[in-house]
């Protein structure tokens, strides 16, 4: 009998050990809902992302975004974005929704806009090359994701697409994240000029 109640205790703590809840869930929509505007947006080489990021304790939790820049296969720069950890703001609910919009606003520039509602939106300029072919790119295609706390995963990747000289002419875009590559290899495996990965931690 005592050792029934034994394995009972055992069972009971492991079940709710498993239930404590140690990461988010993130999911990232891409475009907007107006055919006619999306064209539009596609046109003018904008691209929309919706992002939502939901666990109960993410409450009163800080997050941050970084950069990283690759030029030539080789890791240029790296930069602080936003670091929610600095200031006095903080998550103050269950979830956290905010835009991404990216736009070459010239010949060799990007124009990254983020919006939280709620919080703060903010504007950052990169160099890029003359290409007007980037896009940005949601490594999870849509699908919604699992993070842990304090580690960084990227969020979205701008980049140049893939021409495989097989195919003269043609850009690849989604090869970019087919086989789960991680973007850091990019450069090397897909002789990428110019790409910035836009990473996020949630702490």
């Amino acid at each position: 009998m005592n050792k029934l109640i034994f394995i009972i205790i055992i069972l009971s703590t492991y079940l709710s050990f498993g239930q404590k809840s140690d990461s988010l869930s993130l999911k990232i929509d891409y475009g907007v809902k107006s055919e006619e505007f999306q064209d539009y947006l596609l046109m003018k080489y904008i691209d929309f992302y919706k992002v939502k990021a939901s666990d109960k304790n993410l409450k009163d939790k800080s997050f941050t975004i970084i950069s990283k820049e690759y030029w030539n296969k080789n890791l240029t720069r790296i930069d602080t974005v936003i670091n929610l950890s600095n200031t006095a703001r903080k998550i103050t609910t269950d979830s956290l929704k905010f835009n991404i919009i990216t736009e070459k606003i010239n010949k060799d520039s990007l124009q990254i806009y983020f919006s939280f509602k709620g919080l703060f939106s903010t504007t950052r300029k990169f160099k890029t090359t003359e290409a007007n072919n980037y896009s940005a790119r949601d490594l999870s295609n849509g699908i919604e994701t699992k993070f842990e706390y304090g580690n960084s995963f990227p969020l979205i990747v701008y980049s140049l697409p893939y021409k495989d000289p097989k195919y003269p002419g043609y850009l690849f875009y989604c090869e970019l994240s087919r086989e789960g590559i991680p973007p850091e290899q990019w450069g090397e495996k897909f002789n990428l000029e110019h790409y910035i990965i836009f990473e996020m931690k949630f702490e």
